[in-house]
């Protein structure tokens, strides 16, 4: 919970500084911004609170060149601290740019205020009228819908009301259970009133799930204890604060003798050096657990024509269990507990004896065939000469760190990253959480801004790498002095279309002829947006190249610099 200042704002005040001050109040560090003609009142006020010097009681304005990456970086920054940051984009054009990466925030649940322009609504006499033909052009019946499906929460601010009320309302659907988007409108003259307002006595409540309760509690105990092979399958209990919610896995993962799978994990959520971790894909649990506990993942495993998934019980802990975000959530489950699954593992762990020598070695012979079959891989394609995204995973882990952050959005090397950097410190690791391709490079400025002590590597796909607007992440992360190392695994083309097309028609045409329209036959050097920046970059197809190239990359991140490293691989 946020306390506020015991006065932050004075009366007669415009109410775009109210809002600023108010962020500031609430405890918002940067307003990621991309601006128009609609900010000129918050723009103003920002200069007359500098000149006054009370810079300090405003959140810094962080300026980027276009909205996805500023939607994308206030989502990386709020992954790694847990708190919100605050969006400022232009009208309707403004919010459509925002595009996937809303949908990721939704998905990942990424507290982001987004507060957006609306055109203004008169045409004279009022401070902030319609003084360009753009006015008109950008006026809208139904600026909300672009975004609405991926909100908690939306209003527009209407004076007299106090903005001050709508940043504490809006700030807290942002946190409170399920976290995500919320989106808030205003015109120029709305900014531009002068607001009457009290000073701020109420705090910013963030509202979520507790443990279960003792009689649940009592009832999975007691399911723990009659399982043999108990495994947990989780894709969201790592976030902030990351520490304590892996460690409640760790916890009971140890003294129940479970094995742990990360299924398509927006974080770190158990350490992947652990001798219970036992992977990514869930088919090992569900083939050969006799308890699956479920915590906190949206899609636990992909349903096939089986009667049922497996013959364990399935016990669900999830804070939202039905999923009302998913027109359709078909998974078979046993027994759901309404509550936060790490506060109930834990209090699980708490009560369960003290573990056997044997406890747990069934699973620990699976992670040890897991790790065992990686390096296989990983040795079968150095001794090929081959680079692989196996191989270029392998000699990324060789600068990393427990300092390290990774944000990842590599698609198809996924596996690779995944099986080869084994990554265990808590908040190591982010994905976006959702579909929409391009999210990395804006997070990885982000997360730096956020942890600027950590080296912050972004892993990506060529397709990624080209949907993030590189030009506008590179010169983000030069202007806000925010240096990260991308390393993209450069397969030529779009792999997942082409492995998509090939297992839903294995005997077509397309796969026949390759799905040719999934290649790219004209070469090109990624790395050269970053060129705009004077950034370190440098490309690579020898193998034999890495683990100088990397070296060097490094090295320049850690001095100032941002780094991109185009890396040509083998599809996987």
């Amino acid at each position: 919970m946020s306390e506020p200042d015991s006065n932050p704002t004075a009366v007669d005040r415009t109410a775009a500084e109210r809002f600023l001050r108010a962020f500031h109040s609430y405890g918002v560090d940067r307003v990621f911004a991309n601006l128009g003609t609609d900010h000129t009142p918050l723009l103003e006020a920002a200069a007359a609170v500098r000149r006054a010097g009370d810079e300090d009681e405003i959140p810094d304005i962080v300026s980027s060149p276009h909205e996805f990456a500023a939607m994308s970086a206030a989502h990386g920054y709020a992954a790694v601290t847990g708190e919100p940051q605050v969006v400022l984009v232009h009208v309707d054009v403004g919010t459509q740019n925002l595009g996937a990466a809303m949908h990721n925030a939704h998905r990942a649940g990424a507290p982001v205020f987004v507060l957006a322009g609306l055109a203004p609504v008169t045409d004279a006499g009022h401070s902030g009228s319609r003084d360009h033909p753009v006015h008109y052009f950008q006026d809208v019946f139904d600026q909300p819908g672009i975004v609405r499906e991926y909100c908690r929460w939306s209003d527009q601010y209407r004076p007299p009301a106090d903005p001050a009320e709508t940043v504490r309302r809006g700030l807290e659907r942002a946190v409170s259970h399920p976290p995500g988007p919320v989106y808030v409108t205003a015109t120029r003259e709305a900014l531009s009133e002068t607001v009457n307002a009290a000073p701020v006595t109420t705090s910013r409540r963030r509202v979520g799930p507790g443990g279960a309760d003792a009689s649940e509690i009592e009832r999975l105990l007691s399911y723990v204890r009659d399982a043999d092979r108990p495994a947990v399958i989780t894709s969201d209990i790592g976030r902030a604060p990351a520490d304590d919610r892996v460690g409640a896995v760790v916890a009971f993962a140890e003294a129940a003798g479970a094995g742990v799978v990360e299924q398509t994990p927006t974080t770190l959520c158990f350490p992947r050096d652990h001798d219970h971790h036992i992977g990514y894909d869930p088919e090992v649990a569900l083939d050969r657990a006799d308890l699956v506990i479920l915590a906190e993942t949206d899609v636990p495993w992909i349903p096939d024509e089986r009667e049922s998934p497996t013959d364990a019980t399935v016990v669900q802990i999830d804070p939202a269990p039905t999923k009302p975000t998913y027109p359709r959530w078909p998974f078979a489950i046993d027994e759901t507990i309404q509550a936060d699954a790490a506060t109930t593992l834990e209090a699980v762990a708490d009560r369960l004896s003290q573990t056997t020598e044997t406890s747990g070695s069934f699973w620990r012979d699976v992670a040890a065939e897991r790790r065992a079959d990686a390096a296989d891989r990983l040795s079968a394609d150095e001794s090929a000469g081959r680079l692989t995204p196996t191989v270029l995973s392998a000699a990324v882990s060789s600068i990393v760190d427990d300092d390290t952050i990774v944000v990842e959005d590599a698609v198809t090397s996924r596996p690779a990253i995944m099986s080869q950097i084994r990554l265990s410190e808590p908040g190591s690791y982010f994905w976006k959480g959702g579909a929409g391709l391009g999210w990395a490079g804006g997070a990885g400025v982000g997360a730096k801004l956020a942890s600027p002590d950590s080296r912050v590597i972004s892993l990506v796909g060529d397709g990624s790498y080209l949907f993030a607007n590189p030009s506008a992440c590179a010169l983000l992360a030069a202007e806000y002095d925010a240096p990260t190392l991308t390393v993209v695994y450069d397969n030529q083309g779009w792999n997942a279309v082409e492995g998509a097309t090939k297992a839903q028609y294995p005997e077509g045409a397309a796969a026949a002829d390759a799905v040719p329209e999934s290649h790219i036959e004209t070469r090109v050097d990624l790395s050269a947006p970053a060129t705009l920046v004077d950034a370190h970059t440098r490309t690579v197809d020898d193998p034999d190249e890495l683990p100088q190239a990397l070296e060097a990359a490094a090295a320049a991140v850690d001095s100032g610099t941002p780094a991109v490293l185009d890396v040509t691989v083998e599809r996987p």
